[in-house]
């Protein structure tokens, strides 16, 4: 910690001697300066290093940013999946007593208080004419029985 600090420190100590020359710098300096050539380019070449420099620091950062989201993704993922079991096991009580296969639309079918639901059930299916009138043929014969 105190290292950084230190190198902090004698960056701003450059850039202040670096500010103080220039101020105190002549104005046929400061063309003289100016109208170097290459200067330009050169400039251009130190801030295309510091970019590289930049995007190879960047990289080092990546273990160390996976280091804190592997775990926490690790906690969200357990967090979800013991929801999800616990959600399936905190079900109505009695759909374990109730034989597979049996819902509304065997209970609709057995209404004959309510003829209604019955044509309801099977226009919702789409059945053909000959379809639905084999299933009333059926059934007739069935209570006949």
């Amino acid at each position: 910690m105190f290292g950084k600090n230190s190198e902090n420190n004698e960056q701003l100590d450059r850039l202040g001697k670096l500010v103080l020359r220039a101020a105190a710098a002549d104005k046929q300096e400061t063309e003289q300066a100016a109208t170097a050539p290459f200067l330009f380019t050169r400039l251009r070449g130190r801030i295309a290093e510091e970019q590289r420099q930049d995007d190879s620091v960047a990289w080092q950062w990546l273990p160390n940013i996976a280091w804190r989201a592997v775990p926490a993704m690790a906690l969200v993922a357990s967090i979800t999946g013991g929801l999800m079991l616990w959600s399936a096991q905190s079900g109505p009580a009695n759909t374990a007593n109730t034989p597979t296969g049996f819902g509304i639309y065997e209970d609709a079918l057995n209404d004959t208080t309510n003829p209604g639901v019955e044509q309801t059930v099977l226009s919702r299916n789409s059945l053909s004419r000959e379809e639905v009138f084999t299933i009333v043929v059926d059934r007739s014969e069935r209570e006949q029985k």
